[in-house]
């Protein structure tokens, strides 16, 4: 059954799901200023879908289809962080954490390992670890059967795992 999204709901599910996209978005690109114009040119990609009198099942799994449309079509090419880029691009500053410095660098170091994998990998990874989306809604938003993305998922954890490992 579809159903008609008007201007208020469409409000809402901007307040609810654009901090989402926007962290969906800058681990495509890594650049934070990037990653904001293209949250914004998801939910004005979905505005228009809308306006055009055209229906949305599940909302928030259009959103996310919009803004891995929108990733897809921008140049992303994967690249280690260091922890000075970190700093700079994101904010990322060791002495603020409330988290040990233990913590903090191997946070980084997973982030900087996350940067290497392939998009399609680190996609997944990203949808289900960082988004907390179920592998159904991961599967939806792809277009993937469930147990294809699970498959992805294990993979791409096995391939980040030892990646770690192998860090000197």
């Amino acid at each position: 059954m579809r159903k008609s999204i008007d201007e208020a709901a469409f409000i809402t599910a901007y307040d609810e799901y654009a901090e989402a996209i926007f962290r969906y978005c800058y681990f495509r690109t890594y650049d934070r200023e990037r990653a904001q114009e293209l949250m914004q040119e998801t939910f004005t990609n979905a505005w228009s879908y809308l306006r055009q009198g055209k229906e949305i099942e599940n909302l928030k799994a259009f959103l996310y289809r919009t803004a891995h449309n929108v990733c897809v079509n921008e140049v992303v090419k994967s690249k280690s962080l260091s922890l000075d880029e970190m700093n700079e691009q994101t904010g990322y500053d060791p002495e603020s954490s409330d988290r040990s410095p233990e913590a903090d660098a191997e946070g980084a170091l997973i982030l900087e390992r996350l940067a290497e994998l392939p998009l399609a990998d680190r996609e997944v990874l990203t949808l289900r670890f960082i988004e907390g989306m179920a592998v159904k809604d991961i599967a939806t938003m792809l277009g993937l059967p469930p147990n294809t993305v699970s498959v992805r998922i294990k993979r791409a954890l096995a391939v980040l795992r030892d990646r770690y490992e192998q860090t000197p």
